[in-house]
């Protein structure tokens, strides 16, 4: 396991499947990169809409909440934008139609690097969230070859979404991360940030307590008080 820096002041884009994933595998490093001056924006594939026990929950209403809880979690990170495609929850397929969609958003926000679950390592084994893989395996195809490539999606590129070569993909929630990011500094922040996801806390001391220990576990090994960890992928 080695030690390594977030993003700097470079364009990020994060790619997750639901509200609150993020907050529990990036958050800290996110917030870090914003600190450096990172211009960081969130795609989130499900509004989480099946993410209630509430036996009179309706599934829109519940998708409409989460999406607000989403949007001040971002703001209490620091990122520039959020946005939904509100494929439905628990249902993502690995279609042509979403590499579309997510080539569409690489080449209009043209971020550097790139984060997602990890599709092929995924943590937890075994048990991760089918959404999980399924969005992790779509945004790296999405990001190599199609979005770089000229001939794919050319009715985008005819639209004025040129062409666009990510440089870097962070791969979370893997049961093969290799490095860590110092996340001491930015803890506080990304415990806020799930905090703002009321709907899914009903116990929230009993969280931070969960989420530090977790941190402490990953960065002990390095000699760091607290971290999230990552597969880094260089592209370039």
């Amino acid at each position: 396991m080695r030690i390594i820096d977030p993003p700097g002041s470079v364009p990020v884009v994060a790619i997750a499947a639901h509200p609150d994933d993020v907050e529990s595998w990036c958050a800290g490093t996110l917030a870090r990169a914003v600190d450096g001056g990172a211009t960081v924006r969130l795609l989130l594939v499900t509004s989480g809409e099946k993410g209630s026990d509430d036996p009179e929950a309706e599934p829109a209403a519940v998708g409409t909440r989460r999406e607000r809880e989403a949007t001040e979690a971002a703001a209490r990170l620091g990122l520039t934008e959020v946005a939904f495609l509100r494929l439905p929850d628990g249902e993502v397929e690995e279609t042509g139609a979403l590499r579309r969609e997510l080539v569409s958003w690489i080449r209009r926000w043209r971020p550097d690097v790139l984060f997602t679950h990890d599709p092929e390592q995924p943590w937890p084994p075994y048990l991760s969230h089918r959404d999980h893989r399924v969005v992790g395996r779509a945004a790296l195809d999405a990001v190599y070859p199609l979005a770089r490539d000229r001939l794919a999606f050319p009715e985008q590129v005819r639209g004025g979404l040129a062409p666009h070569a990510v440089r870097e993909v962070w791969l979370f929630a893997s049961a093969g991360a290799d490095a860590v990011v110092d996340i001491a500094s930015t803890f506080d922040r990304k415990i806020a940030a799930r905090l703002a996801h009321v709907s899914q806390t009903p116990d929230p001391a009993a969280l931070g307590e969960s989420w530090r220990a977790r941190a402490t576990a990953l960065a002990a090994p390095v000699g760091l008080s607290l971290a999230e960890a990552f597969v880094v992928l260089r592209l370039d």
